[in-house]
């Protein structure tokens, strides 16, 4: 049996770390064993071996962009705050290229050996911020011109499982919070009036029409209740869709 390719996508600081985090808290109680990639790109500079996991683990933690090679160029200089400047063509191609090594190199692997994978933000997130990017500069580059990049289009012919996208009402709520995180990515798109602009993407028709047609059960989490609210969401969505 294939394993499950959870994605957990949405705006900045909108709480996705909370329902990954309850994800694995929830699997660990059931006995599976839990292999974080992270902790594997903080010491080398590639994605791990599947034969490293497949066999001695249940559950592999992935993100994106990733921290091997192009993902970290593209967090600390594509999309950084800094003074040098990249088209959202240019970003696109870049986290394209480097989600079909992630997908080649891990993910696909791993599933294929019923391997679950729990990752943050994956295709879905190239078509909600570089879409509305080329917006904001006066481009043309639609959902549907960067659906068709060759990474993404490869991608998408092996669709995720299950994409989960925690929302929420009030988007200054998300600078304060990640006003108050400890971590800092130190990311270009972490400002209120952008994510004021993805957020209609996010909860489009268009977007969830687009992944369901592919195959993907969307799921749409409240996230702006209450911490305990989004982590008992995050139990029910688990015990429904990953206890197994």
């Amino acid at each position: 049996m294939k394993g499950t390719f959870v994605v957990v996508d949405g705006l900045d600081g909108v709480g996705k770390g909370v329902f990954i985090d309850t994800f694995v808290r929830q699997a660990k109680a059931d006995g599976k064993r839990i292999f974080d990639v992270h902790e594997f790109w903080s010491m080398n500079d590639s994605h791990p071996s599947p034969e490293d996991i497949i066999g001695k683990y249940d559950v592999a933690l992935t993100s994106e962009p990733t921290f091997s090679k192009l993902g970290r160029y593209i967090r600390f200089v594509m999309i950084a705050n800094n003074d040098q400047y990249f088209t959202p063509q240019e970003i696109a191609q870049a986290y394209a290229e480097d989600r079909m090594g992630l997908y080649q190199e891990l993910v696909l692997p791993l599933l294929d050996a019923g391997i679950d994978i729990y990752q943050s933000r994956s295709l879905s997130t190239s078509l909600v911020y570089q879409h509305q990017s080329a917006i904001d500069e006066g481009m043309e580059f639609s959902a549907a011109d960067i659906l068709a990049i060759k990474g993404n289009a490869y991608c998408f012919s092996h669709p995720m499982t299950h994409l989960v996208i925690p929302t929420i009402k009030n988007v200054d709520e998300l600078m304060r919070r990640l006003a108050g995180r400890e971590k800092d990515d130190d990311c270009t798109f972490e400002n209120s009036e952008f994510q004021k602009k993805l957020k209609p993407h996010y909860e489009s028709t268009e977007l969830r029409t687009l992944f369901e047609n592919n195959g993907t059960k969307v799921t749409y989490l409240d996230a702006s209740i209450s911490l305990e609210s989004s982590k008992q969401q995050a139990k029910e969505f688990y015990t429904q869709n990953l206890k197994k």
